[in-house]
């Protein structure tokens, strides 16, 4: 039950992202058929973070109360009909064109907090990082594919036909979310329940608050007899040991009273309410925006525009360049995956959970800021495409950094904290293809990007050593 929610959620990702960004390559298609320069690609490539900046929060707290499930089918089916609309809609222009990838990105703004939200409840503290790697893999991947597969389908059946593939991909895939998908233990069959519960996983604060419910219910002979129908079983000697590995969990855990409630689901409508801004004054909380707001900035900046470099540096266009395209997001996804099984032996070995957020992210920050100056020495498309996997693939490490440090630092808040987070992080992706396009267009030069993307990664360290920390901030204390 827990893994097939967490692939779905990886699978997800894959098709938002793809959808999100086979526009990229596709765009130099289209640019030729309506004759758009640096400013309007700029344009055209923010309506996307322009609509997704409206959502997120309001995706958060609607996660939050109602569940990641809804909140991500949203997105699902406004990607598949933004998706089959384009070849129909381009023939108006070019703001009708920004017009529905901007809404594709209103449709896909509650996505991110979506899953995060869904995350934080069906898996526990120390699952975390292994759940974010194996989730973020999924836009590493999307990237893969729609670089790799969108150019070739333009280049054989033409551009359109390529946004009507992608579009008939998500309908399906948004057909099979609907039916496997569930935002909480809760709304599972019995057989996924169960293996949410206390014996099998789920996410920590889940499995206390079920515990602690049958616990002050008194219905542990009830329940053992339900996990455990075996003929002449003494069950008092069960549940005496139940009871006792339920005080000792509640001991071990400090469980905050707020938590301690028998609805489950409605004691996370409850804590979402009303918008935490107490929350919000804490430093660690802004260490983290700011940390995705960097990464956003590096991550966004090559899926938007190396079809383009390699278009007008290296002469190279999106289906001769396919393979170059590719093989850094490759290498992303791959290391991606390897990153997702780091965290548990590091801490069995005797790292602690911050030890892990400060080398993993620290070093997320240091690879890439050298890549990006390494760029400003390059001379060929296969010596620019080694430095960009390497960048890739160090930005998986990521994944054991500030991503999984949203999950640290609150369960209760997770879609209003990831939805906010990436609200603010998203300014950087609304306004970064425009800075780019105005800076091409005024002095035709790429290195002075790399430049600039590097001195941020170096910030991003400092943010990251300095300002990290894994304590859960409860709304008792905030």
């Amino acid at each position: 039950g827990r893994l097939r929610q967490a692939y779905l959620l990886f699978g997800t990702r894959v098709i938002c992202q793809a959808t999100r960004l086979a526009w990229a390559p596709l765009l130099i298609y289209i640019s030729k058929e309506l004759n758009l320069n640096h400013a309007r690609q700029g344009q055209v490539l923010s309506s996307f973070s322009f609509g997704y900046l409206f959502t997120q929060v309001v995706g958060g707290i609607a996660a939050d109360k109602y569940g990641g499930k809804p909140v991500q089918t949203v997105a699902l089916v406004g990607s598949s009909l933004g998706m089959l609309l384009i070849p129909v809609v381009v023939d108006y222009g070019f703001w009708a064109l920004c017009s529905i990838y901007f809404l594709m990105g209103l449709c896909q703004g509650p996505s991110h907090p979506g899953y995060n939200a869904m995350a934080a409840i069906w898996f526990r503290a120390s699952e975390r990082g292994w759940v974010s790697s194996v989730c973020e893999a999924g836009p590493v991947t999307g990237t893969l594919l729609s670089l790799l597969i969108a150019p070739r389908l333009a280049a054989t059946y033409g551009w359109r036909t390529s946004f009507t593939v992608f579009g008939l991909i998500t309908t399906v895939w948004s057909i099979i979310w609907q039916h496997f998908a569930y935002s909480n233990p809760s709304e599972a069959p019995r057989e996924d329940d169960e293996q949410s519960d206390e014996e099998a996983g789920g996410s920590d604060n889940q499995s206390i608050m079920n515990l602690t419910k049958k616990l002050s219910s008194g219905n542990l002979v009830k329940h053992s007899k339900m996990i455990n129908p075996v003929a002449g079983h003494d069950h008092n000697k069960t549940t005496t040991h139940k009871k006792r590995k339920i005080e000792a969990t509640l001991a071990q855990n400090q469980v905050h009273p707020s938590l301690q409630q028998h609805d489950t689901v409605k004691t996370v409508a409850r804590a979402s309410s009303k918008f935490p801004f107490a929350f919000f004054t804490f430093l660690p909380v802004w260490g983290v925006i700011g940390q995705h707001m960097i990464f956003n900035t590096s991550r966004y900046f090559f899926a938007d525009w190396t079809a383009i470099y390699y278009d007008e540096r290296f002469k190279r266009n999106p289906e001769t360049s396919g393979i170059l395209l590719s093989m850094p997001f490759a290498a992303g996804a791959v290391v991606q995956m390897l990153i997702s099984g780091v965290e548990g032996p590091m801490i069995k070995r005797g790292w602690t959970p911050l030890d892990v957020r400060k080398i993993m992210g620290g070093s997320g920050f240091l690879i890439t800021a050298v890549c990006l100056m390494m760029m400003t020495t390059t001379l060929s498309e296969y010596t620019f495409c080694f430095w960009l996997s390497l960048l890739e693939a160090s930005l998986a490490c990521h994944a054991c950094g500030y991503k999984a440090n949203y999950m640290d630092l609150t369960t209760r808040h997770q879609g209003i904290f990831m939805g906010t987070g990436n609200t603010i992080a998203s300014i950087c992706t609304f306004g970064m293809p425009l800075a780019v396009a105005a800076y091409l267009d005024m002095f035709h030069d790429w290195n002075g990007i790399f430049l600039a993307l590097s001195a941020l990664n170096f910030i991003g360290i400092f943010i990251n050593q300095r300002i990290t920390v894994v304590k859960e901030l409860h709304v008792a204390e905030v």
